[in-house]
This record gives structure tokens, C-alpha cells and sequence, in this order.
């Protein structure tokens, strides 16, 4: 894993776009530790209330109106912290105008919007990037580490319940494989319930369990399997749930507490030794009790108490360990319950603005952007196909992209590929 960040000379001049709840509670306590990287010189939002309060608390200009800032530019590059239906004509305006963007997940809502997001950006030879932060979440590294350390032979295969099936899951698969997968294999099951509100804007009133099965051309599987109710609602398992990476030797196992979520995970390395697999059991004429995992490793959370720093595993092979390389920028304590969720989104934004001043090519580009979009949009073709597996990646006309496109002319009264009408519509939450 890569240790150390290269520093721009000069930081890099951010709008911020959008000044809801997640620029406010998650990016606003992070600006100080990314000065070495970038600065915000701008925040945009149509809501005043919103763009009233970030913009006093950053001491920037504030807009109202994207066409405006964009004008003025006092930027370099902007990140987008809107809902995702406005994603794609925020991407493409700003790319038009040879603004390099850097975009909340899920990164468009359907495949053909993320695919005009690139040739735009490309088009006008500027940087596009996801802002996606989950692969970059402490267990994750940890997995990645023990995938290059080795310690459990070759990891092919995933599995994960109840963690966060859909687009953040896809960008995980990716990051851990290193590959795009080949197909994906979908069914999902309804069931309702009675009503209710997880937050003012979520009425919910089912629960879609979704079953999800991803091949890599690496040979590496995975199997995702989760309801739409990510938060342990109805009683659910929590997040983080339960994931194994199985290895030849072994597994790397994370589960949430059985009735608690972040911040009670148990993680562990399960490890079978020589003396349970055959030439020792032959030898010894003991033909039973093989396989089992017999060394058992606790994986340790490295933190300062307020940023984590990274995790690591005393195995009888060694030490292995992931190490921050924020470990000595992080200033800001905890943005919200988890020690380590401000580090994963500081990693993302310190990733797009190396790639934007081409001191170091981009850890999750925009093609792993537009598959993680694709592996979503399969996922739903397949389910609308009775489980029919779908190549990656989709080719043609996609029925779940045409219903997509349906839904939201309903819902904002404009075609949602029509870049200057979807520009004009707010989307202010409670």
C-alpha cells in the first residue's frame, strides 16, 4: 500500500458545490487538515439558508447560481456535494467549461449520463473523478494489504451480508479485484412493512432484500448480498454486517457487534496451519480435523483516540499493517461517530487534486467510476430479466436506464439528460 502523498506546491483552489448536511457535518471539519492539498474559495447552492451558513463558516464567497461561479471563477477545480440526480449536469456543465469536478456517489444515476460525463471531461481534456470513499474505509485497506502480504494464499473469493450493497459495495469489489468484473447475476425479493420514517425525506414501506453475484476475470468472486434497509432497521443485522475474504489459507473476517453497529466490529484472521493440512496429517497418520483454522490473529484499530491511523495483525507470519498516510494531516478529530470516516474522505479528495496537478494518477479512475455505475445498472437489468446474468460491460439501450430517465421527468418535470433544465432545478431537502 502506498505510504506517503506527494504535496502540490501550491494547494489547490476548490469551489465546494453543494452546502447541505454532508458539506456542512463531514467536508467542513476536514478543510483545515487538507490545506497541504487544497482550499475552498468558493461554496455554490441555491438554498440560501444552507449556502449562508458553509460559506460564513469557511469565510468564502457564496452563489447561488452555478452559471455565476462558474463565470467569476475563482477556482481551479471544484468538488460536487449534491444529491445525485444532479450530478450528471453539474459534471458536464462544469467539464464544458474546463473545470476539473470531483463528484459525490453515487456518481450518475444512469449509465449514459456517466458515459457523456467522461467524453465531456475528455473532450475538454480535463479531470473527472468519483468521490468515492469506501474502499478506502480501514477495512478495506487492511484487506488490500493482506490480498499484496499474502498471508492466506490468493484471495478469490467475497462475501458480504448486510454491509452496503449498491454503488459504494461495487467500488469495493473494484478496488480489491483490480480488475472490471465480467458479469454480474441479480434477484431481488419485496417484502413490506409497515411504514416508516428513517430520515423527513425517507418514507419506507418495503424492504427489497438484494442478492447479488459479480465474476472478475482474475478469478475472483463475489457474492453481496443486502436489503435496501443498510442501517439495521427491523431489526436487521447492522452495519457494518458481516464480509469474509476467503483465501486459499485462510480468511479475513469483519462483522458488526450482534446488536450494535460501527465502533463494535470484530476482526480477525483465520489461519490453517501445516499441521492441518495432508502431507501433515498423512505423515502423522491423523486423517482427521483438517482445514480447520487453527491460528487465530486479532486485527488491531490503530488510533489516536479522536483519527485512526491504521490497522495491523501480529500474525505467525509477521507483522502486517496498513498505515495511514493521513496519519500525520488529520487534524480534525472525529466528523461523526467513526474515528476513521473524515481520514477516507480526506484520502478521495487528496487523491483528485494529485491527479488534477499530475503529481500521481488517480487510485479509482473515471472508467472505475462509469463500471461501478454499470455493475449497479446490471444489477438491475438482471432483476428485470428473472435473473438473467448480464456481461460487463452493459452495451445498448438499457430498459433500467430508460425507467430511470422516466421517473425523474415525473419527478422534476424536465428530461434529466437535458444539461441547462436540470440546472435550474433545487433540491433542497428537510
Amino acid at each position: 500500500m502506498r505510504n506517503e502523498l506527494p504535496v502540490p506546491e501550491q494547494p489547490l483552489k476548490l469551489a465546494l458545490i453543494g452546502a447541505g448536511a454532508r458539506s456542512q457535518t463531514i467536508y467542513q471539519p476536514l478543510w483545515e487538515s487538507l490545506k497541504p492539498w487544497c482550499v475552498p474559495v468558493a461554496v455554490c447552492d441555491p438554498v440560501k439558508e444552507n449556502l449562508g451558513k458553509c460559506a460564513a463558516a469557511l469565510g468564502v464567497p457564496a452563489y447561488e447560481d452555478i452559471r455565476r461561479l462558474v463565470r467569476d471563477r475563482p477556482m481551479e477545480a471544484a468538488v460536487v456535494v449534491t444529491p445525485v440526480p444532479s450530478h450528471h449536469s453539474i459534471s458536464v456543465f462544469l467539464s464544458s467549461n474546463g473545470i476539473p469536478n470531483h463528484t459525490e456517489t453515487t456518481w450518475a444515476s444512469m449509465v449514459c449520463q456517466a458515459k457523456e460525463m467522461i467524453a465531456t471531461a475528455r473532450k475538454h481534456k480535463v479531470i473527472v473523478r468519483v468521490a468515492e470513499n469506501f474502499f478506502r474505509m480501514p477495512i478495506d485497506r487492511f484487506a488490500q494489504t493482506v490480498r499484496d502480504h499474502g498471508y492466506l494464499g490468493r484471495i478469490g473469493r467475497v462475501v458480504s451480508y448486510a454491509d452496503h450493497t449498491g454503488y459504494h459495495n461495487n467500488s469495493r469489489w473494484i478496488a480489491f479485484a483490480r480488475r472490471h468484473p465480467e458479469w454480474v447475476q441479480s434477484i431481488d425479493h419485496d417484502m413490506a412493512h409497515p411504514a416508516f420514517y428513517s430520515m423527513p425525506q425517507r418514507r419506507h414501506t418495503k424492504e427489497t432484500l438484494k442478492c447479488r453475484f459479480f465474476q472478475f476475470p482474475n478469478d475472483v468472486f463475489v457474492m453481496d448480498v443486502g436489503s435496501g434497509h443498510v442501517k439495521g432497521h427491523l431489526g436487521r443485522h447492522p452495519r457494518p454486517g458481516y464480509t469474509e475474504w476467503h483465501g486459499q489459507r485462510g480468511t479475513l473476517v469483519h462483522r458488526a457487534g450482534i446488536s450494535a453497529g460501527w465502533g463494535h466490529e470484530q476482526t480477525e484472521l483465520r489461519f490453517v496451519s501445516d499441521a492441518r493440512l495432508a502431507p501433515a496429517q498423512e505423515a502423522a497418520g491423523q486423517l482427521w480435523g483438517g482445514g480447520v483454522a487453527d491460528v487465530i490473529t486479532p486485527v488491531i484499530h490503530d488510533t489516536t483516540g479522536d483519527v485512526w491511523t491504521g490497522l495491523h495483525a501480529d500474525t505467525p507470519a509477521g507483522h502486517i499493517e496498513y498505515v495511514s498516510p493521513l496519519r500525520g494531516f488529520a487534524k480534525m478529530g472525529k466528523v461523526n461517530a467513526r474515528d476513521w470516516y473524515g481520514v477516507a474522505v480526506m484520502d478521495h479528495v487528496v487523491d483528485f487534486v494529485l491527479a488534477v496537478r499530475g503529481l500521481r494518477p488517480s487510485e479509482f479512475t473515471d472508467e472505475d467510476a462509469l463500471m461501478s455505475d454499470m455493475m449497479e445498472i446490471g444489477a438491475h437489468e438482471s432483476v428485470l430479466q428473472e435473473g438473467r446474468r448480464i456481461r460487463l460491460p452493459v452495451e445498448g439501450d438499457l430498459e433500467a436506464d430508460a425507467i430511470e430517465r422516466e421517473k425523474q421527468k415525473k419527478q422534476f418535470g424536465v428530461d434529466p439528460l437535458d444539461v441547462e433544465a436540470m440546472l435550474s432545478v433545487s433540491f433542497p431537502r428537510p
